[in-house]
């Protein structure tokens, strides 16, 4: 789930230690892990003592590190906003970014469902909503009738 984001015109541990501050003030978490790569923004004095002094228990674990994986879930997340929902559309400044973000977080978090968490939303699970797998796959099969029927009214007949 994201818990919160900033546009930055790079990556820079101020900005990872505004995002897991404001986080957890939003989130009031009893617990912290935050997984990363050994990158110079997550991996530094900034942090660190940010770590160090917070009242809430921060477990930093850097991937293929201190754990054998790699940090590639929060890999395919930014793959998944990239490619679904930032690449199709035309941004040209700061100003479109900021707003297509806006659009996207809620969508990605509240009713975008996803397969690896049993159809549950990122927001659902986070809220302790059990996974069902039947939730989410119960109608796929009039869901796939609707689509190729759809798709067959088209005018295109190559796919046909």
């Amino acid at each position: 789930m994201i818990l919160g984001y900033q546009i930055e015109k790079g990556s820079s541990a101020i900005a990872i230690k505004s995002l897991i501050q404001k986080a957890c003030l939003e989130r009031q978490p009893s617990t912290f892990q935050f997984l990363t790569d050994g990158g110079s923004e997550n991996v530094n004095s900034i942090f660190s003592e940010f770590i160090n002094s917070s009242d809430i228990p921060i477990q930093h674990i850097i991937a293929q590190k201190d754990v054998v994986f790699s940090n590639s879930m929060v890999e395919a997340l930014n793959k998944v906003i990239k490619h679904q929902f930032m690449y199709h559309k035309e941004i040209n400044n700061e100003n479109q970014l900021i707003s297509v973000m806006a659009d996207t977080i809620p969508i990605y978090n509240m009713i975008r469902p996803q397969m690896i968490l049993g159809g549950n939303t990122p927001e659902e699970t986070f809220s302790g909503l059990s996974i069902d797998i039947s939730r989410y796959t119960h109608n796929f099969k009039d869901q796939k009738q609707l689509r190729l029927t759809h798709n067959k009214k088209n005018s295109c007949k190559v796919c046909f």
